[in-house]
């Protein structure tokens, strides 16, 4: 009885399993793989039309391969070698033979705890498509060639007219299809928002190929993959591509110089094609015969932290003709499709590997250059397992770069109120001329920043300059999320948020670094450490009010202890990018003005490290040159932080001044406090831009 009841369980003979590849896998289902000594174990389920297991085959294999491809439909193909037995050559009725699938295990055992049953990683569920019987003296094999689910309907066509109606979801009408060829076992199947719909009428003859109806459908707009997952069920999935904080995280890093035993890497190669490299795309759909009107759609790569994006290396449009298209919506869903493949393909990575049962098409991972030491984050492309003992894995897999999308009308109060300050308050300008008589450095004039407006999401960076070693324009984006709230009659721009938040001190502070960028060169300031570029940037406005949110200290002496030891290691490299790390680093700008005699030794300070050379090599020493070698010049610093004035006024609350270069306890150059509304007088401001051309992208 209870043998009867074994051979009806789903996973007869096989426990353990590991079959779900994209929702929490266990880690130590992940830690077996960095094992030194693996133990493996091919088994081979052959399941009937109704998913009853009629055989399981263990230790009869010999070898295979195992294949992931993203971009077809047919993700995983394969094949088995086996040790000849009669019970596996096809025959009518025999196990081997039509309407019977075919899941592959490869098992790891856990070395740690051998109590432990195997961990039994499903590679697939397989149809049979060929096999071939090898007999010779030498060596006698039977090989399976196997492939997913989905080539059952290779060669199929409608025996019936299919029609889809106009405003169907494209996730409704996919499952509709599959449901009308007889699937009824599907995974995670994505829902379309409402703008993903079939924009006509949609249909099909007798006679039309099914893996080109699925295909139509899934490429509508553009950023879908379907097909079988490992347990054989039908998925429909949107491929989170276009922003950073959308993407899964990484499922495996790869570092070839981690010397704990847990990288898997045997060889890395990188092929750059500048070439085909397009940063804008445009895209015409198919003309209405009746209006005569022709959908289309523009996208471009804005996000300055791609390095493709149009100010960094000019415009690169590729036009596209797709009368498949029937609106401005699957028009933009093509253009951004199109240039996310044109700035990822270009640099394609290829790996081997240890083999990793874990992966599927499209997952992220993480790979450490063994040339350069930088980490990038890569999507696989495809892969290709050898399950033999000793074999090895192929994965290759392109480099993420992310597409800044543009908005419109829905943003316009924010842009509108935005683009009011910078272009009759000020809100750059004055924060320019007060770098330039405080710190005696300006934009040249010549060249160009092009403001842009993003949407990343509330928090973070609420606006940024990105400055390039290919060109001398920057790159200024706002983060509307963060602008949401914004007081349009503010002349100071206050954003709903703190008082350090408004945004004309905002843009002081990002126009440091505009300046630095124009006056220094970008080469330069890279090299410049962070302290050194945040910490100025924050002492053009002042700060008073972020050193006051800080809290959680005993007392204000406590507070001051801490921070001049984080100090300590931010002038020795540390950087962390957090509240604390803008306020130390302007408290270590305080201690620098401090140890300078004079205003005028102060500004020439800036002008000094113009004409130095290496920056990254000795920059105290070249900045202000009390002291010989970097570390004493730390000391001093460290020693002027204990005793300088500027603790006193921080820790006044009746004192409104933001200890600012400019204010009432520094340089005072009004003779009065400077509050967080009249550090800059936007009622002075007579231009954009004192030292750029200000372009609105």
């Amino acid at each position: 009885m209870n043998n009867i009841l074994l051979q009806n369980q789903k996973n007869y003979l096989v426990p353990n399993i590991v079959d779900n590849l994209y929702d929490g896998i266990d880690q130590n289902a992940i830690s077996v793989h960095t094992q030194p000594i693996r133990n493996l174990s091919t088994i081979i389920q052959i399941l009937d039309s109704n998913g009853s297991v009629i055989d399981t085959i263990e230790g009869r294999t010999t070898g295979g391969t195992l294949n992931g491809t993203g971009d077809s439909l047919i993700k995983r193909t394969g094949s088995i070698t086996m040790i000849v037995d009669p019970d596996y050559i096809p025959v009518n009725g025999g196990v081997n033979w039509f309407n019977k699938e075919f899941k592959i295990y490869q098992g790891i055992e856990d070395l740690t705890d051998r109590t432990k049953p195997v961990i039994n990683f499903l590679l697939g569920t397989f149809l049979l498509d060929e096999e071939g019987l090898s007999i010779s003296e030498t060596e006698s094999s039977i090989t399976m060639t196997l492939s997913d689910k989905m080539t059952r309907y290779d060669d199929n066509t409608l025996e019936n007219e299919l029609t889809i109606p106009s405003g169907t979801p494209v996730s409704v009408a996919i499952r509709k299809v599959m449901e009308l060829l007889g699937e009824t076992s599907f995974g995670y199947m994505y829902e379309s928002d409402v703008s993903e719909v079939v924009p006509y009428d949609y249909t099909k003859t007798i006679g039309s190929n099914i893996t080109d109806i699925i295909k139509e459908l899934r490429d509508m707009y553009m950023d879908y993959t379907c097909g079988y997952n490992v347990k054989g069920e039908f998925e429909f999935r949107k491929l989170q591509i276009q922003k950073d904080i959308d993407t899964q995280n990484p499922k495996w890093t790869f570092d070839s110089n981690n010397s704990d035993r847990a990288d898997l890497t045997l060889s890395f190669s990188e092929n750059y094609n500048l070439k085909n490299v397009k940063n804008r795309v445009v895209v015409y759909g198919n003309t209405d015969t009746s209006t005569g009107l022709t959908p289309s759609a523009v996208v471009r790569i804005t996000d300055s932290k791609n390095p493709f994006n149009v100010d960094a290396i000019g415009t690169r449009t590729s036009v596209i003709i797709d009368t498949k298209l029937s609106n401005d919506i699957q028009c933009l869903a093509e253009a951004k499709y199109n240039i996310w493949k044109t700035a990822h393909f270009q640099e394609q990575c290829t790996i081997s590997t240890i083999p990793i049962y874990i992966f599927e098409p499209y997952d992220i991972i993480e790979i450490v250059n063994p040339a350069t030491g930088n980490k990038y984050r890569y999507m696989i492309d495809s892969f290709s397992i050898d399950l033999s003992v000793g074999g090895t894995m192929s994965v290759t897999s392109h480099k993420m770069y992310y597409v800044g999308l543009e908005y419109g009308d829905e943003e316009l109060p924010i842009v509108a109120a935005i683009k009011k300050g910078i272009n009759q308050l000020g809100w750059l300008s004055l924060g320019e001329q007060r770098i330039k008589d405080c710190y005696g450095i300006s934009g040249s004039g010549a060249n160009t920043i092009f403001i842009r407006f993003i949407d990343e999401g509330a928090g973070g960076e609420q606006a940024a300059v990105t400055g390039y070693t290919t060109t001398k324009s920057q790159t200024m984006e706002f983060d509307l999320a963060d602008f949401q709230n914004i007081v349009t009659t503010s002349e100071d721009g206050d954003t709903g948020r703190s008082k350090g938040d408004c945004a004309d001190r905002i843009l002081a502070h990002e126009m440091f670094h505009a300046v630095s960028n124009d006056y220094y060169d970008v080469s330069n300031t890279l090299d410049m450490p962070t302290w050194f570029k945040e910490g100025f940037a924050e002492l053009i406005h002042g700060g008073k009010d972020r050193y006051k949110s800080l809290t959680g200290y005993d007392n204000n002496n406590a507070k001051k202890i801490y921070m001049i030891n984080k100090a300590k290691d931010m002038l020795n490299g540390s950087w962390d990018s957090t509240s604390e790390d803008y306020s130390v680093a302007y408290l270590i700008a305080c201690a620098i003005y401090y140890l300078n005699n004079s205003a005028d030794s102060f500004r020439e300070m800036f002008t000094r490290i113009g004409s130095a050379k290496n920056l990254n090599l000795n920059f105290l020493v070249k900045l202000l040159p009390l002291k010989n070698n970097n570390s004493d010049m730390i000391n001093l610093i460290i020693d002027e932080m204990n005793t300088m004035p500027i603790w006193d006024y921080l820790n006044d609350d009746n004192d409104t001044d933001t200890c600012s270069i400019g204010g009432l306890h520094m340089m005072n150059l009004t003779g009065v406090a400077m509050d967080a509304s009249s550090v800059f007088n936007n009622s002075l401001a007579t231009t954009v831009s004192t030292g750029f051309k200000i372009i609105y992208d």
